[in-house]
């Protein structure tokens, strides 16, 4: 485990699910401060409080593209130098395409790809950011498996993989910049998830032979992104399949 005493990480979409955890895990096991990002003020504000360390919390909805910088600006107003950014903001409509709901996958497409785009503007112009931080996005194993019902979220966190190779490539030698691409992860969107599909847990298990992910496996593999014993990784996916990936391909 990584001693990461002094050092900062932003974590957007920090009031829910793997930001949450992430938060929890930097700040409870590693010795981080964290910088919780979320639209949730009260939630955000609670957790910052009660988690260890000198954290910080700022609302934002990443519905809102036009001004993300603000997050910038206001960590450069309050001197806060980032070592780090998990980009786990994300929402995950079901709906076939026959329903294909337009602004609910315009909405999609913001928050899970389009505001990490400015995010990583934000990254590569602002003066908060320390040398050879490191970012790590959350995508999906579905951005290259067909699931039912989640074409916007698969398009999404396929467009999601693509900025991240591209901020990484612009960013060489500066920042790095990862994915990770979990299967099904215990959080509460999984739960909203299997509230919309009752037979969600058995098709999980059929296609996840390993089970359903906890959320702090996931952590810990942000915790190895984050660390100097992945100094050499940068444009990568990263995949946390639960053995779907490889039974997708190889069905038995």
């Amino acid at each position: 485990m990584n001693d990461f005493s002094g050092k900062t990480f932003l974590i957007a979409g920090a009031s829910s699910g793997i930001g949450k955890n992430a938060a929890e895990h930097f700040t409870k096991n590693l010795g981080a401060n964290v910088v919780l990002v979320a639209r949730r003020t009260e939630i955000i504000t609670q957790l910052a409080q009660a988690l260890p360390g000198n954290n910080y919390a700022i609302t934002y909805d990443f519905l809102d593209l036009e001004h993300i910088d603000e997050i910038f600006k206001e960590c450069e107003q309050q001197k806060i130098y980032l070592d780090g950014i998990i980009y786990a903001a994300g929402i995950a409509p079901l709906y076939p395409l026959k329903e294909n709901d337009t602004k609910l996958t315009i909405d999609t497409m913001k928050i899970n790809t389009l505001a990490f785009a400015e995010i990583a503007k934000g990254v590569l112009t602002s003066s908060c950011m320390r040398e050879q931080a490191s970012v790590v996005a959350i995508s999906s194993n579905t951005s290259f498996l067909t699931t039912n019902r989640q074409s916007a979220y698969s398009a999404s966190k396929a467009a999601l993989n693509t900025y991240v190779k591209y901020f990484a490539k612009e960013a060489m030698g500066k920042y790095r910049v990862n994915a990770i691409l979990p299967a099904a992860v215990e959080t509460e969107m999984y739960q909203k998830l299997r509230e919309q599909s009752p037979n969600l847990d058995e098709k999980a298990k059929k296609d996840q032979p390993l089970g359903v992910i906890p959320p702090e496996k996931v952590s810990k593999t942000i915790e190895f992104l984050m660390s100097e014993d992945s100094s050499y990784m940068t444009g990568n996916l990263v995949f946390i399949g639960g053995g779907q990936f490889i039974n997708a391909i190889y069905p038995s």
